[in-house]
């Protein structure tokens, strides 16, 4: 535009009278959770395995949400599921990290940018590690 900072203005301005007219932005980073996963010899380094009673896992996995420079749709949930190692854990955290990159794999990359951790509680252990644990981004 001609004259873009009245431009800015003027969607600031739109905005904050009808917070509705934001359909949609571009989201500046790729944003996710550290979590763990299965361990994988053919994409994942050793460095990265630890031992757990299902077997061999990957620590420090940038699990993604959003996507950097994806449309992001205002009011849009973004789910993922995630489910206890343990079935006597009744605690679990869940980092919240950034990335500059779209490709980042682990939360330990030099991209990364650990924002929150989220705690939440599961007393009742039940049903043991069958116990879903939902994190919705939006």
């Amino acid at each position: 535009p001609r004259d873009a900072s009245i431009a800015v203005v003027k969607g600031a301005a739109m905005y904050g009278q009808n917070p509705d007219v934001i359909t949609a932005r571009i989201s500046k980073y790729t944003y996710g959770v550290k979590s763990r996963s299965s361990f994988d010899e053919k994409k994942h380094p050793e460095s990265k395995r630890f031992e757990y009673d299902h077997g061999p896992r990957c620590k420090d996995i940038f699990s993604k949400f959003i996507l950097i420079n994806n449309l992001v749709e205002s009011g849009k949930t973004i789910e993922r599921s995630y489910f206890p190692l343990k079935k006597e854990y009744t605690k679990f955290s869940f980092p919240i990290y950034r990335s500059t990159k779209r490709d980042a794999m682990f939360t330990d990359d030099p991209s990364c940018e650990h924002l929150l951790t989220v705690t939440v509680q599961s007393p009742n252990v039940e049903r043991g590690t069958d116990r879903e644990l939902l994190v919705k981004m939006d």
